[in-house]
């Protein structure tokens, strides 16, 4: 509703401006042969669509808000060629405004208003802002789990690796469905409560409009399973557009082991087929840090990165780095930005960088129009120089050196963090973690 208010008023300003009287044939064909200024009658059904669009918009959010009717009765409420159901759409009827006032001589005119919308339904689109979705791998586990036993095919969970990646290839090339919607409902012996919720969240996935969600990503990810569960579990549930699937490797195991899982997952025909040769994959520093301390947990992220870079050039895959870091340097932060954008591994980055942004670090970097941009100015110039700065590939010695301080420090930091008893209630004692797990403004329970 946001992004139609605005864009409408964006092009309401555009109209204003576009008194010109010539254009193309093409547009012409879409106004009345006799129109004197052709622009603005072009533009006055786009200013009236998008303000439909936005009364739709909000009387949706409305009905769910208040529980009113089910979804598809606002879906119904207007019909699919009153409203903009895709930016791509929008795009179509500007780009034709653009390029007559190309071909007309008007160029100057062309690259003014009517640019700067066209890059903002580029960058942001109808929904502004789409949403990932977040959950761990073993809810999904769970809710196969579940699944099966209902199926009477035995306990998903207890099957090995090859077993489940057997099983979720099979059903990946079938159109059989699993489960009906709500049949977990009717079994609640089997259908535990948590897989419940696991299974409508795909519901409500299959039933938004493609451009509101980004990507899925999978918390705690450690096989080539958990990624295909999520396929599977998008397919079951009649997601039309499947979200790109995120692996999220977090625990120093997981990240050492993360080239061994793209490299099994990219080995299977059916999933490289199905990914388009682009890949995302999500690198954690907050929980790394906090299971082998920093100096581990960093050596571990730069290898890593190191290692799938390698695996995705092998496979022709079009990979890109999203990384988890907080605000404080324990976390995966650092102030200074540009920096630490050119410390990542060569040939990992490639002029795509994309990475979380979260709690008060939100309003640090971006709670301001001049610290907004001034934050976007860096992040792009660091990428930008990246890709043209050479930098030297750690040497032998210096990887043995950093794997020896690497295991010295992690040993150092669990002996203290998970030997020592003493821990635990002196960190308690000597911060407020208990009482921050009493609010509500993480992004995940309190462990």
């Amino acid at each position: 509703a946001k992004a139609a208010r605005l864009f409408g008023a964006d092009v309401t300003s555009l109209s204003a401006v576009l008194s010109i009287t010539n254009c193309s044939d093409e547009l012409r064909a879409r106004v009345s042969s006799d129109a004197r200024e052709p622009y603005r009658e072009f533009l006055k059904p786009i200013i009236d669509k998008l303000k439909r669009t936005q009364s739709w918009a909000e009387d949706g959010l409305s009905r769910l808000q208040n529980k009113e009717g089910s979804k598809s009765a606002y879906e119904h409420s207007q019909s699919a060629g009153d409203i903009y159901l895709s930016s791509a759409e929008l795009m179509d009827d500007l780009m034709l405004v653009f390029t007559s006032l190309c071909e007309t001589g008007n160029a100057v005119e062309a690259d003014g208003i009517l640019t700067d919308i066209i890059r903002n339904v580029s960058a942001f689109g109808l929904t502004l802002v789409p949403l990932d979705i977040r959950q761990e791998s073993d809810r999904h586990e769970e809710a196969l789990d579940c699944i099966t036993r209902h199926l009477g095919l035995g306990s998903y969970a207890q099957w090995d690796e090859e077993t489940k990646l057997s099983w979720l290839q099979r059903e990946l090339s079938s159109n059989r469905p699993l489960v009906r919607p709500g049949e977990w409902n009717e079994n609640k012996n089997i259908f535990v409560p948590t897989a419940i919720e696991t299974l409508e969240a795909f519901q409500m996935i299959s039933e938004q409009h493609e451009e509101s969600l980004g990507a899925y990503v999978i918390s705690q990810a450690t096989s080539a399973s958990d990624v295909l569960a999520v396929l599977l579990l998008q397919r079951d549930a009649g997601v039309k557009k499947p979200l790109r699937v995120v692996p999220l490797f977090e625990t120093l195991d997981d990240l050492k082991g993360a080239a061994a899982t793209m490299e099994c997952l990219f080995n299977i025909s059916a999933y490289k087929g199905s990914i388009g040769g682009k890949q995302e994959v999500m690198i954690g520093y907050s929980d790394s840090a906090k299971d082998a301390g920093r100096l581990a947990a960093s050596w571990a992220q730069y290898e890593t990165q190191e290692e799938l870079a390698q695996v995705a050039a092998k496979h022709n895959i079009d990979l890109a780095f999203f990384h988890g870091k907080g605000g404080t340097v324990g976390r995966g932060g650092n102030p200074a930005t540009f920096d630490a954008i050119l410390a990542h591994g060569p040939n990992t980055i490639n002029a795509k960088f994309r990475v979380t942004e979260q709690g008060e670090m939100i309003n640090q970097n971006f709670g301001f129009k001049d610290r907004a941009e001034r934050t976007m100015n860096i992040y792009t110039a660091a990428v930008v120089s990246e890709h043209h700065t050479h930098r030297p590939t750690p040497t032998p010695e210096w990887r043995d050196m950093m794997a020896t301080l690497s295991r010295i420090s992690c040993d150092a930091y669990r002996d203290i963090v998970r030997e020592d008893k003493r821990f635990v209630p002196y960190f308690r004692s000597a911060t407020p973690e208990q009482e921050f797990a009493e609010l509500k403004i993480g992004s995940r329970p309190a462990k």
